[in-house]
């Protein structure tokens, strides 16, 4: 998203103004020279809808419907197939067998029954809420491992949160391995790295979006080698710069911009991520119409 912002404002659709950690956007046109891509024309329909500005200064239902919407319209570009659906049945078979593990011969059913559904309620949260969001984490430590290419991002507060989640839920499988067996806690930890490995397994390009990657890996290397070093240098991270262009777009989508570039990412992810956790989306909203936004 944030890649994507910086290329709408390029493109000269928005203006991006930044006061220590505050980011807000301002809607200064409706049409440009350069048109917004589909997922683009998504993002500032939902952002700014009646209103010229928007801030990042917290999560709402607001802000976690327009990355919905976001998300969707890049899925509808081809270049992915998330088969998230197939994570379903895989996700309710685990519940059906921990329930199992949990309550048929084991002693269990003989605890507080609202303690337990407490503490059923939080391991579950915790352990969803790491897996969606433990992406961004495992990009940071893989860059630190020797022999890694790829920049060195820095760490940040919003990479150990979930770690912190994915904790709280390791402790929640051993309390109810207490309250129950060890051999139940192993089961249950087991149901939950499958299901991990697996949402993140079935995400993946599609034929046209491995091609289309292959191109960006190129581009990457490009601008790792020949720009990447002058552009996190241009300014001060806490400064919007005065120009911005697809290049930097395309920096900070490929981690390579680690002044304002990296700075600006972890100024809007952090509420995002919290957006699209928490918050309810509403039912009522539908996507716009993406007819001629090409």
């Amino acid at each position: 998203m944030a890649a994507a912002l910086v290329n709408m404002a390029a493109k000269g659709y928005i203006k991006i103004e930044q006061t220590e950690d505050l980011v807000t956007l301002t809607k200064i046109a409706d049409d440009a020279s350069t048109p917004l891509e589909p997922e683009e024309d998504t993002l500032q329909w939902r952002l700014f809808g009646s209103f010229d500005t928007f801030d990042f200064s917290h999560s709402t239902p607001h802000l976690a419907d327009a990355a919905e919407g976001f998300r969707i319209a890049l899925l509808d570009t081809g270049y992915f197939l998330p088969h998230i659906g197939l994570s379903v049945p895989a996700w309710a078979v685990s519940g059906i067998a921990a329930f199992l593990v949990l309550f048929v011969g084991n002693n269990l059913v003989h605890q507080s029954g609202r303690a337990l559904g407490y503490l059923i309620f939080a391991t579950v949260g915790c352990f969803v809420v790491a897996v969606r969001t433990l992406s961004g984490t495992v990009e940071k430590v893989a860059c630190r491992i020797p022999g890694s290419t790829a920049p060195k991002r820095p760490w940040t507060g919003a990479d150990s949160r979930p770690l912190y989640f994915l904790a709280g839920a390791l402790v929640g499988i051993s309390l109810l391995g207490l309250m129950s067996s060890p051999i139940a806690a192993l089961l249950l930890a087991g149901f939950a790295v499958v299901n991990a490995v697996f949402y993140f397994a079935l995400q993946g390009p599609s034929a046209t979006g491995r091609a289309l990657l292959g191109e960006l890996a190129d581009y990457k290397k490009y601008l790792s080698g020949v720009e990447g070093d002058a552009i996190s240098r241009t300014l001060a991270s806490d400064q919007v710069p005065s120009e911005l262009d697809m290049k930097r777009a395309y920096a900070i989508a490929f981690h390579l911009d680690l002044g304002w570039g990296e700075q600006f990412v972890e100024a809007i992810s952090e509420v995002v991520e919290c957006a699209q956790v928490f918050e309810k989306k509403n039912d009522d909203d539908h996507l716009p119409s993406l007819t001629g936004s090409r």
